[in-house]
This record gives C-alpha cells, sequence and structure tokens, in this order.
C-alpha cells in the first residue's frame, strides 16, 4: 500500500497535466460561453446550455492515457510492481473524481442560485445531471471521471502491451462491432425498442449505474491487462 501511496502522489508531479489544463480549459470554455450569451441579449426566457462542461472530462481522459505510455516506464524503472503502479493509479484517479466532483457540484449549485451567472446559462448543471437526490448528482459528476479514466488505462495498456498493432485491432474490433450491432438493429427494427429502453431508465441509472458496472469491468480487465505489459 505504501507503494501505491507513492505512485499515487508521483502522478501530482505533473501537476500541469492534472490540475492546471483541465480547469484552466474549463474555466476557459466557461468565460468564452458566458461572454457570448451575455453578448446575444437573449429574451428573458431563453436558457441557453451548452456542452462545455465535457471540456474537464476530455483533458482527465487524455491525462489517463498519459499515466500508462509515460510513467508507467518511468515507475516500473524504480522498482515499483505492476500491482502497486495499478493500484496507485485507481487511488489518484478516485481522488481525483471525488474532488473534482465536489468542486463541479457547487458550481452547479452556485449556477442555480444566480440564476445562470445573471444570464440563464446552463453549463455546469446540464440537463441530464439534475437528479434530485444530492448523493447521486454528486456521483453523476465523480462515475465519468472514473469512467473515462478507465477507459484511458485501458487504451494505454493496449499500445503497451501490443503496440500500435494492439490499437489498430482494438479499433477495428469496436468499429466492426458497434457497426455490426447497428446494422443488426436496422434490419431487424429494433430502434423504437432501443428507444423505449433508454426512455423508461431512471436518471440514476444511466448517470451512475450503468456506467460504474462499465467502470468496474474496464478496471479488472485492465488489471488483468497490466499484468503482461511490458515498458
Amino acid at each position: 500500500m505504501n507503494r501505491a501511496l507513492t505512485v499515487a502522489r508521483l502522478q501530482l508531479v505533473g501537476w500541469r497535466s492534472v490540475v492546471g489544463w483541465p480547469w484552466g480549459i474549463l474555466a476557459l470554455s466557461f468565460l468564452i460561453n458566458l461572454a457570448l450569451f451575455s453578448a446575444m441579449n437573449e429574451a428573458d426566457d431563453f436558457e441557453p446550455t451548452t456542452g462545455g462542461l465535457m471540456s474537464i472530462y476530455i483533458v482527465m481522459f487524455i491525462a489517463s492515457i498519459s499515466a500508462i505510455t509515460q510513467e508507467f516506464p518511468f515507475a516500473l524503472g524504480l522498482g515499483v510492481s505492476r500491482r502497486s503502479f495499478y493500484l496507485g493509479n485507481v487511488l489518484h484517479f478516485a481522488g481525483q473524481a471525488i474532488s473534482y466532483a465536489a468542486v463541479l457540484y457547487l458550481l452547479a449549485v452556485i449556477e442555480e442560485a444566480t440564476d445562470g451567472w445573471g444570464v440563464n446559462l446552463t453549463f455546469f448543471g446540464l440537463p441530464f445531471l439534475l437528479v434530485e437526490h444530492p448523493v447521486l448528482r454528486f456521483l453523476g459528476f465523480a462515475i465519468p471521471f472514473l469512467l473515462l479514466g478507465f477507459i484511458g488505462i485501458a487504451i494505454g495498456l493496449v499500445f503497451k502491451r501490443w503496440g500500435i498493432n494492439g490499437l489498430l485491432m482494438l479499433s477495428t474490433v469496436a468499429l466492426a462491432g458497434i457497426g455490426g450491432l447497428v446494422v443488426l438493429a436496422t434490419w431487424q427494427g429494433w430502434w423504437s425498442a432501443i428507444g423505449g429502453w433508454f426512455a423508461d431508465q431512471p436518471g440514476w441509472a444511466m448517470l451512475v449505474g450503468w456506467p460504474a458496472l462499465l467502470t468496474l469491468l474496464l478496471a479488472g480487465l485492465s488489471y488483468l491487462t497490466i499484468r503482461r505489459a511490458t515498458p
């Protein structure tokens, strides 16, 4: 566990990619959207909604890939075991998800209290995150961080384990699988049933439940892969 904590602290050495870039890009996106909709002077019932919040998740997704492709060889060179490196990254991403989600939750509350920063802007409290229960709403911010983090870890490990051919194969399999499902659903006329299934899902299931299950699956597969990954 001490080694895992050391690996978790190691992630903070490059704080610019962990803290500076994600929040800096999010702040820039927010200021641009705020200035844009303030200048538009639309009617009072106009409530603009943006997808700028996704910027912080995208940056953290990229950072999770970098954690494997760049820091994994360095950590193993220092004598850190693969297990300790993996657990350290899990601790790091879990702590990051909790702390970042807390800040986003607070910003969403402030946004509601100020009537969308005075211009009815919905930036942090996107409609699909408006879950009444505060814990579920908090998890609605946190779980995507973990999900994208483990997707990034999985992609990085595929590259370390099988190289560029592994990434190309993974992309090919994903494309063929998704394309095949789309063709099958179109052929069988399943789209209305699929749409109905999504519509029947409660908000907490779409925001927390299913993403959490996928995160656990990726966590298990990543652990099995890192045991055979080479620096």
